[in-house]
């Protein structure tokens, strides 16, 4: 295509995954946008699917109300392992799926580790991508689609809703073509597994850069005209990260994020960082925890695990995090950062060497 670019899959548009992310951040940073570059800098790959939970979609596991204690997630977790070992029926591994899921809401971090490293997205293996409207070529329309569905192990969807809409016959132009495509479906230790999937089409045009704050104009836009997009007010969230983490409507949008995409992790993280930072650890708590399940190899959600343990009086969990923490910076990180989340476990070192033993929470 000549004149635009159609992108399509499932990515966010806009603040996309910077092409020098593999080179670090440039400080001074805030904590949001400083922990999302991390997430990028350590598998670039990895953006798709971080997307499909900021969208409200478990990157691993079926929507689940199984419930384990942290006694009994090691037997939960080595019992479902021993079930994708085999030859499972596609309820068996619904079941692992949410056995392993909830291991790891207990705090296993094997189980946690388990299902990031086992589970395989989907991927387009027949149909076309949908077909450019001449009205909107003409119109040079800067636009998104979003449709969801659930996505069968037959690699076909189903149920497919519109999430977000765009003028100019690209809507239409879209679910023509998802109605005619196939997958190879999610895999979870190699078995397939249902799940609820969304395919998101950008056109994007030669020469139309925004400026930061039209890009926060236009993630405004998305939320205002489509509330119950997860990927709109991530887009809000994203762009008060980079531009205006001081902005009060910052704490809003990820407010807001976390109602419409609980499981995602970035939102959570975040939140519970603002929350720690004023003093508002039972707030901070449940979120935090979100961002230590879906995010375990972060640093930034680790450190922020670690700040609402500490002041929860979770002495030695607190430590234990932020030495994972540390010890997960990558070598070529900023200085500034190595040095600044040494000094915080040097603290918690220092504080909880005469702190009393708590009780168990």
């Amino acid at each position: 295509m000549r004149f635009a670019n159609f992108v399509l899959g499932a990515v966010l548009s806009g603040l996309c995954a910077c092409s020098h992310s593999r080179l670090g951040p440039t400080l001074p940073a805030s904590h949001g946008h400083l922990s999302r570059t991390m997430a990028q800098y350590l598998d670039p790959k990895t953006e798709g699917l971080e997307v499909q939970a900021a969208l409200g979609v478990p990157s691993h596991s079926v929507e689940t109300s199984v419930v384990v204690e942290p006694a009994e997630a090691p037997a939960i977790f080595a019992e479902a392992v021993q079930v994708l070992s085999g030859k499972p029926t596609e309820e068996h591994v619904r079941q692992a799926s949410a056995d392993l899921s909830a291991a790891c809401d207990a705090a296993l971090t094997q189980a946690c580790d388990y299902l990031r490293t086992n589970f395989q997205p989907p991927r387009r293996i027949a149909g076309e991508p949908p077909g450019f409207p001449e009205e909107a070529m003409r119109e040079r329309a800067m636009a998104v689609v979003i449709v969801t569905f659930q996505l069968g192990v037959d690699g076909l969807p189903r149920h497919v809703q519109v999430l977000e809409s765009a003028p100019y016959g690209l809507t239409e132009a879209m679910l023509t073509s998802v109605k005619g495509m196939r997958f190879q479906p999610a895999m979870l230790a190699g078995h397939p597994i249902e799940i609820p999937y969304q395919l998101q089409m950008n056109t994007r045009f030669p020469g139309a850069k925004l400026t930061p704050q039209e890009e926060l104009e236009w993630g405004r836009t998305r939320a205002a005209h489509f509330p119950t997009s997860p990927a709109a007010w991530a887009h809000v969230a994203r762009a008060y990260a980079r531009d205006l983490p001081e902005d009060p409507q910052y704490e809003r949008a990820l407010r807001k994020l976390t109602v419409l995409a609980p499981n995602y992790w970035w939102a959570a993280t975040e939140l519970a960082w603002l929350h720690a930072r004023a003093g508002r650890y039972d707030e901070a708590a449940p979120l935090a925890r979100v961002g230590r399940k879906m995010a375990s190899h972060n640093p930034y959600a680790l450190e922020t695990s670690a700040l609402v343990a500490f002041h929860q009086g979770r002495c030695q969990q607190a430590v234990q995090e932020q030495q994972q923490a540390v010890a997960k910076l990558p070598a070529k990180w900023p200085r500034e950062e190595q040095e600044r989340f040494q000094r915080v476990l040097t603290d918690y070192q220092r504080q909880c060497e005469t702190a009393p033993t708590p009780a168990s929470h």
